[in-house]
């Protein structure tokens, strides 16, 4: 058998979809049987398990902080569906961002397309097309031709079945068409209003503008003239309300390295550690059990139940004794008053003062501190608060560091009989092997074999050690060419984003507002604008060779796999059976994480800005593999050159193909709209992860607390595309096969009832854009329409008539050119529309208006005099804390929205601003937070989920506004600070067991090194050697749970 030739390979997938064509109804529905079965199940396991594993199916309702938490829904199969519909738009968006808003408000838009489009167009084209269509005779009928086709099965209900004698039928599909494209644009144009309605409601509320990501901006690619605080301040001082804060970044790499390699090593240590402790208390229960076999004492059935739920007991008495700790720093906060403790530079990992050489000063004025962050700081030609400095500019002389030995040379590991080896020989312990190479990874057989204890304690004393001394010398790392310049107003961000910073192109931009401190990557903060040109060439040509791939039929053509062709015939078979189609559904599988490690190699400076790009791309990929692959017939290496040499044949291509494979997506659609909502309902995933992979993975204490803690998220970049593709698929196929209209609104219901609940219930979200994928989204959905258009154009000008000549048909002349010259001006018109759409609407995708200022600094206002009721620092009750969360999402659906003829406010935000600094307010505490209630004082283990959100969550103000501005200044210092200077020193943590085995260990840590930390509270080991916990980990920061 010759291999093919890489044409041959190219072109393999081409035209699947047309298989599909003709399609007999009894095997339509045959398949509709088995989704709808399939789906059935899944959601008769879901309501028979939902409301007995609630970790897995209503987590949000207890494993979140009090801001993002859900009210459980009430008992009953069925009353989960009513809370879905019953939860209001601003209660949603509270607690699970934009993002998710407008993802379920774009099903609804999809939704809202579709509708009425299929009242209106099945009743019409349905029977046109059926009625006195071509039939399954018509070819051997009385016209006994060739040059028309026979129709069967649910092909005669679309395009292809209306006679040639019945053309003027073609006018109908034209109306029709022209309504699709004229109400779809109308419901682009309507929702993106709504988008930059409601954007705008978000970030002009008052608990937003006290973020810190709404007044900060940042600036990149700045010339080394600008790159320090007095030039910064000097240039951006020009916005009203001044600066308050300047973070010049500086390039921490080899710091980041030392402390992602230091985690590992503390990982690593961990494990080991606890499984010498499981190891020696299961050898010592084995002794223990063949002692009292030897006497013949065999336990009963209750004896033995007994004695488990007694070693259990142990387990958990353990976990909630205070345990044994060494080489605790003090750095991790774990309230809030640990912000602004006396050491609290330290930490913050600022080192020493600003005079002394520190990355920090403070920002305002004493007086300042006194009145609330969300009225904006007092503004005189004298008095702006001195900024804050991610270092000054300069940089030490290079210099090795000398660090001090970490760790007691002198000690021996065997000095007094360690507890562990009673019970187990020096054979038993964990080892490791060693790279033969700084720069690589271990080997196995190769490389020094060492005990993995002794190593990494080794290895952690001298990481802690050193990082925490470069620490507090951040002036001998270089600068970057960016920084984080945070105003005292949040129009003052808005307006430092669009003007034009440096009189050199490409130069301080791009620049980004509403960044999460969290989300940034820093990794990319020091690339030069050029560098991403570059990395975007790249990273098109990746894409591209990536989409290839996507099209391998058979693998023998593959260098490296040409050992295939030399196997027996009927191997041979089941390898080009099997393995083309794996190799094709990995790629799609791991397509969405090859997009995003090309996204941040090309540049982008935060996770969410790589969404946005892997958004387009994957669309892009989608569109063109799930769409266009399997509808056309040629392959990939003739339509290409075709396409270049004329492309005015772009419509008579896809009219021959895509009216053949409209069958395959019926099934498309309804293999999404059942099995994938049904899979995404039931939560399969999670399901394996929690009782098949936990069991076997998690062996340590904070590797369960972990899989406890973490939810999934989900990453709108990857996400969007696929119901974009769907759309677009129905909105081409509308006119054409209007039977897929009902697909679509199935799918993108059921898809909309299950990801409304998994959202509501299920899903975290770390980061928001804003919701900026959303009119990306609504852009994507004129590919459908063009497509739909090139693809009529086409249709309308292969129609033709019958003549009749010796008793045989034959085609003669084009009777709908002019329907199809209608259709091209209708092209034309929507190219136009979507560009004007865009330059209407571009400038209020992203950034605010001026005009929206004044309304907001008087919601501020009233706001915070509703805080200062609730606080109880005037008299008030319930109705003035019910008035102060009133302005969180004031007049969501009329944001923005204030006539002409209204009355102008007769202060502007300006002045008043300048009145405020005037203001005196009194000395505001945070309010009373509930006592903290761990598990050890609730006792027994998480019974409820009650008790799991109080022992995680209790005593911690999650919510920024119930902040004092002392504390929120403290908290956004060190939030924009680069993770390698906030990484505090982890944890070994390590379950308590009865032998002892774990306090001894601490002891010998301790001894050690006094720069390792090491602790067993809050976690043990049962009678049975399972691994039980409490409480979090000792390095675990709840403050880290404050959204700023």
């Amino acid at each position: 058998m010759s291999s093919p030739t890489f044409t041959e390979l190219l072109n393999g997938g081409a035209g699947g979809g047309q298989r599909a064509q003709g399609i007999t109804i009894g095997a339509f529905f045959s398949a509709l049987i088995l989704s709808i079965a399939l789906f059935g199940g899944q959601l008769i396991v879901f309501l028979i398990v939902n409301s007995r594993l609630k970790r897995i199916y209503r987590p949000k309702t207890f494993l979140v902080p009090r801001r993002e938490r859900a009210t459980a829904p009430p008992r009953g199969l069925w009353q989960w569906i009513f809370t879905v519909f019953k939860t209001t738009d601003t209660d949603f968006i509270q607690k699970c961002g934009l993002d998710a808003y407008f993802f379920l408000r774009y099903l609804q838009a999809l939704l809202k397309i579709f509708i009425p489009i299929m009242i209106i167009i099945l009743p019409i084209l349905l029977p046109m097309n059926a009625v006195g269509g071509r039939g399954p005779h018509f070819a051997e009928g009385p016209f006994r031709t060739t040059t028309f086709t026979n129709v069967t099965g649910l092909d005669v209900l679309a395009w292809g079945n209306v006679s040639p004698l019945q053309n003027n039928r073609y006018w109908a599909h034209l109306i029709l068409a022209l309504v699709v494209i004229f109400w779809s644009c109308y419901v682009y144009f309507d929702e993106l209003r709504g988008y930059v309605r409601v954007r705008q409601a978000y970030l002009t509320s008052p608990q937003h503008r006290l973020l810190a990501s709404a007044t900060t901006v940042l600036v990149t690619a700045i010339p080394s003239k600008w790159c320090t605080v007095e030039a910064l301040e000097e240039l951006y001082d020009v916005f009203p309300g001044g600066i308050r804060n300047i973070w010049i970044n500086r390039r921490y790499d080899e710091l980041y390295e030392k402390v992602k390699y230091r985690d590992k090593i503390a990982m690593r240590l961990e494990k080991a550690e606890t499984e010498l402790i499981k190891q020696a208390n299961k050898a010592a229960t084995k002794k223990t059990e063949q002692v009292a076999k030897q006497k013949g004492d065999k336990k009963s059935k209750a004896q033995l139940s007994e004695f488990l739920a007694a070693a259990s007991q142990r387990g958990m008495d353990l976990a909630q004794s205070d345990g044994v700790s060494s080489g605790n720093p003090h750095v991790v906060m774990h309230t809030l008053e640990d912000s602004t403790a006396p050491s609290s530079g330290q930490r913050l990992g600022a080192g020493r003062t600003m005079g002394q050489g520190s990355d920090h000063t403070d920002s305002g004025q004493a007086e300042e501190d006194q009145r609330p962050l969300s009225q904006p700081s007092p503004i005189t030609p004298t008095c702006n608060p001195p900024a804050v400095v991610n270092g000054k500019g300069e940089r030490f002389e290079d210099q090795a560091t000398v660090y001090p030995k970490a760790y007691n040379e002198e000690y021996d590991p065997n000095e007094g009989e360690p507890k562990w080896k009673q019970y187990l020989d020096e054979s038993d312990r964990e080892t490791m092997r060693l790279p033969i190479f700084e720069w690589m990874f271990a080997l196995p057989f190769i490389g020094k074999k060492v005990d993995t204890i002794y190593y990494c304690r080794k290895e952690l004393a001298r990481m802690n050690l050193e990082i925490e001394r470069d620490q507090t010398m951040p002036e001998k790392y270089p600068p970057m060419n960016s920084a984080f310049v945070q105003f005292n107003h949040q129009v003052a961000a808005h307006m430092a984003c669009q003007a034009v910073s440096h009189h050199t192109p490409k130069h301080m931009a791009p620049r980004v507002v509403e960044i999460s401190p969290g989300d940034v990557i820093w990794d990319n903060m020091s690339k030069k604008w050029w560098e991403s040109y570059i990395r975007t060439a790249i990273f098109g040509e990746v894409v591209t060779f990536t989409g290839l791939l996507s099209h391998v039929a058979t693998l023998e053509a593959i260098p490296w796999l040409s050992w295939i062709g030399r196997v027996p015939q009927s191997v041979l078979s089941i390898v080009q059976g099997v393995l083309p189609p794996a190799l094709l559904s990995l790629l799609l599988i791991v397509l969405p994480l090859i997009l995003r490690v090309l996204s941040k190699t090309q540049g982008h400076l935060t996770g969410m800005a790589v969404e946005l790009n892997v958004q387009k791309s994957y669309f892009a990929f989608l569109f063109i593999q799930v769409f266009l692959v399997v509808s056309i017939s040629s392959g990939i290496t003739s339509i290409i050159p075709e396409l270049a040499s004329r492309p005015q044949s772009v419509p008579s291509l896809l009219a021959s193909n895509l009216p053949k494979a409209s069958n395959y997506f019926f099934s498309y659609m309804l293999l999404q709209a059942l099995t994938t909502s049904g899979g995404a309902l039931l939560q399969v995933w999670p399901l394996i992860q929690w009782f098949v992979l936990s069991p076997v993975l998690d062996g340590t204490a904070r590797q369960k607390w972990k899989r406890q803690m973490k939810l999934p998220d989900m990453q709108w970049g990857t996400f969007f595309p696929v119901f974009t593709n769907l759309a677009c698929i129905g909105v081409i196929y509308s006119v054409i096969a209007p039977l897929i209209l009902i697909f679509n609104i199935i799918t993108f219901g059921l898809f909309w009832i299950v990801y409304r609940y998994n959202t509501l219930y299920v899903t975290n979200f770390k980061f928001d854009t804003g919701g900026l994928l959303f009119p990306t989204a609504i852009n994507q959905l004129f590919t459908g329409l063009y497509v739909m258009e090139l693809c009529l154009i086409g249709l309308f000008f292969l129609v033709r008539d019958v003549a009749i000549e010796d008793g045989r048909a034959s085609s003669v002349g084009t009777p709908c050119k002019p329907q199809a010259i209608i259709m091209i001006i209708v092209f034309l018109f929507t190219l136009i529309y979507q560009w004007l759409l865009n330059n209407a609407f571009s400038p209020l995708l992203r950034y605010l208006p001026i005009t929206l200022e004044d309304e907001a600094v008087m919601r501020d206002e009233e706001f915070a005099k509703a805080q200062e009721r609730r606080w109880a620092l005037e008299d008030g009750g319930l109705q003035d804390n019910q008035r102060s969360e009133e302005y969180q999402m004031h007049d969501m659906d009329g944001a923005g929205r204030r006539s002409d003829s209204e009355k102008p406010i007769s202060a502007s935000w300006a002045k008043r601003a300048r009145s405020v600094a005037h203001m005196r307010y009194p000395r505001r505490q945070y309010h009373k937070t509930r006592n903290h209630m761990d598990l050890e004082v609730q006792g027994g283990q998480f019974a409820t989920e009650d008790r799991i959100a109080e022992a995680l969550f209790a005593g911690i103000s999650d919510e920024i506004e119930d902040l004092t501005p002392e504390i929120r200044d403290e908290l956004i210092k060190r939030a924009f600070r680069h993770e390698a200077l906030r990484a505090t020193r982890p944890a070994v943590w390590i379950p308590r067991d009865e032998l002892g085995v774990s306090d001894d260990e601490i002891e010998r840590t301790k001894a050690f090194s006094k720069y390792i930390w090491i602790s067993n509270a809050g976690t043990g080991l049962s009678g049975k050697g399972s691994v039980q916990y409490q409480k979090s980990p000792p390095d675990f920061s709840e403050v880290d749970l404050i959204e700023l």
